[in-house]
C-alpha cells in the first residue's frame, strides 16, 4: 500500500490549491460526496450561486465543472507524470475547502484518503489507462452529466474546463519547471491522454479532448477556447477570459 508523501503534498498544494492542514479558518466544505446525487448538485450549484452573486445559472455551471476541471487536470496528472502515482480521486474521497471570500469561489482540493497506486506489475500504460478510466468514466463524466441534466450546460464546454488546464500543464508548466528534453518526455503522457486514449475510457464515441488539439495557440502561449465558459455572463461586470473565442471575432 503506498501513499502520497509529505514533500508531494507540498508540492501540490504551492502549486495547485492543494489543501494542507492551515490555522486559516475554513469558510465553506463542499464534500465530494455530496455531488454524487443530483439533489447534492444542485445544492451545490445553489450555494455558489448566492455567494459568487451569479446573475446567470449557466456561468454558475461552468464554474463548479470548470473549478473541478482544474483539480482533475492538476492534482491526479502531475502526480502520474512526475511521480508515478495515482490517488483515490472518487468523489467520496475529495472535498472542496473554501478559505476566503473571494468571489470568484476558489477552493482548495482536499484528498481524504492519500492511499495512490503506482505500475506495479502492469506496464505504465496499462496502469494510466486503468486509472484513467476510473478518473473520467467513473466520477469525472456523472458529474458533468448531472450538472448537465440540472442546467443544459453543454458537456463540450465541461470537457474543455477540463482541457484548458490538462493543455497549460504539459504544454506550458511542465516547460517552466524542467529543461526542454524532460519535459518533452513528460508530453508524451500528455498526447497519451488528449490523442491516444478511446472513447470508452471516456464512456464516450471517441475521446472529448481531441476535439480541442487543433485550436490556435496565443502570444501567451495559451490555446483559444473553443466553447466559451460563459464567465463573461455571470453579472453586469464580468468580461471575456484571456482565451475567449469572442475575442477573436471583435
Amino acid at each position: 500500500m503506498s501513499f502520497i508523501k509529505r514533500s508531494e503534498e507540498e508540492f501540490l498544494h504551492q502549486n495547485f490549491r492543494y489543501y494542507m492542514d492551515s490555522d486559516r479558518e475554513i469558510m465553506e466544505v463542499i464534500q465530494g460526496k455530496d455531488l454524487q446525487t443530483v439533489d447534492g448538485v444542485q445544492q451545490t450549484l445553489d450555494q455558489m450561486h448566492a455567494f459568487m452573486g451569479s446573475e446567470f445559472m449557466l456561468t454558475t455551471a461552468s464554474v463548479l465543472s470548470k473549478r473541478y476541471g482544474y483539480y482533475i487536470a492538476t492534482v491526479p496528472l502531475a502526480l502520474m507524470t512526475i511521480f508515478n502515482k495515482f490517488p483515490d480521486m472518487r468523489l467520496s474521497n475529495i472535498e472542496l475547502v473554501r478559505i476566503d471570500e473571494d468571489k470568484k469561489w476558489l477552493p482548495q482540493f482536499n484528498l481524504l484518503s492519500k492511499e495512490v497506486s503506482e505500475p506495479a506489475n502492469q506496464t505504465r500504460e496499462e496502469w494510466m489507462t486503468t486509472e484513467l478510466e476510473k478518473l473520467f468514466n467513473h466520477h469525472v463524466r456523472p458529474l458533468f452529466l448531472k450538472i448537465n441534466q440540472l442546467t443544459r450546460l453543454s458537456m463540450d464546454v465541461m470537457w474543455e474546463n477540463t482541457a484548458i488546464y490538462i493543455f497549460w500543464l504539459y504544454e506550458r508548466q511542465f516547460y517552466e519547471w524542467y529543461d526542454e528534453r524532460v519535459a518533452a518526455g513528460m508530453k508524451r503522457d500528455f498526447y497519451y491522454v488528449v490523442r491516444d486514449l478511446p472513447g470508452e475510457v471516456f464512456g464516450t464515441k471517441s475521446n472529448p479532448f481531441t476535439y480541442f488539439l487543433d485550436q490556435p495557440i496565443l502570444s501567451t502561449g495559451a490555446r483559444e477556447r473553443k466553447c466559451c465558459c460563459l464567465s463573461y455572463k455571470k453579472n453586469k461586470d464580468s468580461t471575456y477570459c484571456k482565451v475567449c473565442p469572442h475575442l477573436s471575432r471583435h
